[in-house]
């Protein structure tokens, strides 16, 4: 699913309007509509059934009045607030307005501080507060009275429902803009915005819900974006179904470079993750006195000797060639010894190759060697290490994730895929994608080793460098999420990631795909 920023959002909005002849107000019209919708759904579990409706004066407040006008008709009393003289309210939102003035809704106009105490007493006995202040259109810092209308609306405890955007939260980057509506839903329209997605406006927004407000499918293919949502439409049906005339050949070989003395857990973790992803034959090298341990937790898979692939290169790059992909890094240490290591996989590799944790720690003493790799790379950073590869302070990486992520993949051509709330994966052709699975429990030592080996475990099945990083981080995030409704977010461990992966390949990567054969 395409997201835009506020600028492909106008462009939508025009070439909807001016190419395939849809009026501006149908749309309005449309928005409003679903507002009103989702605004009875909230009130049928309210005592009290009145609400209160912030507006603006451009189109975000024309989708409030057509939405004031649907609830008025269902019989729901409200109160309309205006922010902004009505003089400067025009076109199709004037429309809406001037209809609700010859209904006699209740309005009232906040210009002065008396206006905002009308607006906090209203507050008092209504349900819910509906946003329609801003929108995407706000590009300055909130101040005055509208600042004091959006404090006094996040202090009433009341629950709020914001149109496309809560207000304040910049809808190209999910920046706040000195204050931000506090919703509990957002109802934005079409397509999501940046500002949805990325933190912390993402946190502002409270269940987002995209409507379809009638954009036709072809205009929202001519909006040129290189950035989408992962959703799980994206990702079902992925992997082919398992024919009766095959063996473990068949569906792959993933060869795992992991673990040192006190980090067995991440060549384990990782060993797992790829067998459960459907990895045919995975084999891993751990220092020799590791083996036991990893022989002993991780049953199915093969180890390997490191030193002994370190002592004899020849093997080592023979060895290399007989995969179907390689990981490297979890748990790894950076010693010298280990940058060999890793010089030698990515120099001699031309199978798709996964670089993470210690792979990266190392790897960012120098990025040139990146320039001998022969095959698809994929580095998977949390923002520490995202610091460490290209010399940016954290804050600076959390704050431009798209930019910092997207830049990476371009200079060096690897797939880039940034850790972190939301993570964000980008190629080297400048293609963005944005996952929102997954939740703070996530925050747990092991679970960046679990994504490791579901990357491996998917790109041994032949599937594609970019797809198979879109569907593991999916599926890593879905994975947490359902353990932490089991276990609760302070519980959840790495482990417990990797035993919700079966019934997710089942329900999303697989098992639709069977469906469908058979119809």
């Amino acid at each position: 699913m395409k997201v835009l920023n506020n600028k492909e959002m106008r462009e939508l909005d025009r070439i909807a309007i001016e190419v395939y002849s849809i009026p501006g107000i149908i749309l309005m019209e449309n928005a409003g509509i679903a507002v009103a919708q989702q605004a009875m759904k909230v009130l049928n579990n309210k005592p009290s059934k009145k609400v209160v409706i912030l507006c603006g004066v451009g189109n975000n407040g024309g989708d409030g009045f057509v939405a004031a006008r649907h609830l008025r008709n269902k019989g729901i009393p409200l109160d309309v607030f205006i922010l902004g003289e009505p003089a400067r309210i025009k076109g199709d939102a004037r429309t809406n307005y001037d209809i609700l003035l010859k209904l006699g809704v209740s309005i009232t106009y906040i210009e002065e501080e008396k206006d905002v105490t009308a607006f906090e007493k209203a507050l008092v006995n209504d349900s819910i507060i509906i946003d329609g202040i801003f929108g995407t259109g706000l590009h300055r810092e909130v101040e005055g009275i509208i600042k004091e209308v959006i404090i006094t609306t996040n202090n009433s405890g009341k629950e709020v429902i914001a149109i496309d955007i809560p207000s304040g939260v910049n809808g190209n980057d999910g920046k706040i803009n000195g204050v931000a509506i506090q919703a509990a839903k957002t109802i934005t329209f079409q397509l999501p915005k940046l500002g949805n997605i990325l933190y912390p406006g993402r946190a502002y927004c409270g269940e987002l819900m995209i409507k379809d407000i009638g954009i036709p499918q072809e205009a929202i293919n001519s909006v040129q974006t290189k950035i989408q949502l992962i959703t799980e439409d994206d990702i079902t049906g992925i992997l082919p179904q398992r024919r009766p005339d095959t063996h473990k050949g068949t569906y792959g070989k993933a060869f795992i470079i992991a673990g040192s003395p006190g980090m067995t857990g991440a060549a384990i973790l990782a060993s797992k993750a790829a067998l459960r992803c459907g990895g045919g034959i995975v084999k891993v090298a751990v220092p020799q006195a590791q083996m036991d341990i990893l022989e002993n937790k991780s049953i199915e898979a093969i180890s390997v000797s490191l030193e002994d692939l370190q002592g004899n290169k020849k093997e080592f790059i023979e060895r290399l060639q007989t995969e179907d992909t390689v990981a490297i890094g979890p748990g790894c240490g950076q010693s010298d010894a280990f940058f060999d290591t890793l010089g030698t996989v990515i120099n001699n590799t031309t199978v798709p190759i996964v670089i993470d944790a210690d792979g990266l720690n190392v790897l960012a003493k120098n990025l040139n060697i990146l320039k001998n790799s022969k095959a698809p790379c994929i580095i998977t950073p949390h923002p520490g290490e995202m610091a460490r590869l290209t010399g940016l302070s954290i804050e600076v990486i959390n704050k431009e994730r798209i930019k910092v992520t997207k830049d990476f993949s371009e200079k060096w051509g690897v797939i880039t895929l940034l850790k972190g709330a939301a993570t964000v994966i980008a190629d080297p052709e400048g293609n963005v994608y944005i996952n929102t699975t997954g939740n703070p429990g996530m925050a747990t030592a092991g679970s960046g080793d679990v994504l490791t080996g579901m990357i491996t475990g998917f790109l041994a099945q032949g599937i594609s460098p970019i797809k198979a990083t879109i569907i593991a981080a999916y599926l890593h995030g879905k994975a947490g999420d359902r353990g932490s409704v089991k276990l609760g977010q302070y519980s959840l461990m790495a482990g417990d990631i990797i035993k919700e992966i079966p019934c997710l390949i089942k329900e999303v990567l697989a098992e639709p795909l069977k469906k469908s054969n058979n119809t």
